[in-house]
Formats: C-alpha cells, structure tokens, sequence
C-alpha cells in the first residue's frame, strides 16, 4: 500500500495519495451522518468541516513552501552560473600568464595552445 508519497509530490492521483484517503475518508464520515441524528450528526458534520479547513491550511502551507524552495533553487542555480563564470575567467587568466611565461604569448581567438615554438630573440 501506497503512503502517497511514490509519486513524488504527495498529492499524485493514485489510488494511495493522501487526497484520495482524505476523499475517502470524508465519503464515508458524509455516509455515516446520512444514517445518524442528533448529535452524533451534528459532531459528524463538525469534524468534516474540520478536515475541509485543514486540508486548505495544509495546501496552502505545502504551496507557499514549495515557492520558497524554487525561489531558493533560483537563487542557488544564478549564484552558480556567476561562480562558474568567475571561475572560467580566472582559468584563462592563469593560461594566459603560463603562456606568456613559456614565451607563447597572450590568449588568441581561436583559443588554440600556440604554434608551439617561442618567438625569436
């Protein structure tokens, strides 16, 4: 048995989603208030109403989270991209200086290693 969490997120289709064990779960209080009276009824009817509220509260939470987490994700993937960037830049400054001290000269635009002989003297 499925404890809704095979499909990833919690609230998938399936027929052990948390959702559909809720539906079901509230079908059947529904069912037993049809045949109760009074009181019982009444107390039925509360907790279904109870269930309704923190089914909404807990998407809610679950959605505002989920937000957070991609914007931290966001946040994270630029941080990467500029640290990468940074990091190819000093790359190519360290060839450059390692060029020039075999006497091979600057970085050139095909970004090939030189013609492999140092210039004449």
């Amino acid at each position: 048995m499925s404890n809704g969490t095979a499909g990833g997120t919690g609230q998938g289709s399936g027929p052990g989603s948390i959702g559909d064990r809720l539906t079901r779960a509230m079908d059947d209080l529904r069912e037993a208030a049809e045949g109760a009276s009074g009181d019982v009824r009444s107390r039925i009817d509360s907790a279904l109403e109870q269930v309704r509220e923190a089914s909404t509260a807990a998407t809610s939470r679950a959605q505002d989270a989920a937000g957070e987490l991609r914007g931290q994700l966001d946040s994270v993937r630029d941080w990467v991209q500029s640290a990468s960037g940074d990091l190819l830049d000093e790359i190519q400054k360290e060839i450059d200086k390692r060029r020039q001290q075999l006497g091979l000269g600057g970085s050139d635009s095909s970004g090939g290693s030189g013609s492999g002989t140092p210039p004449a003297s």
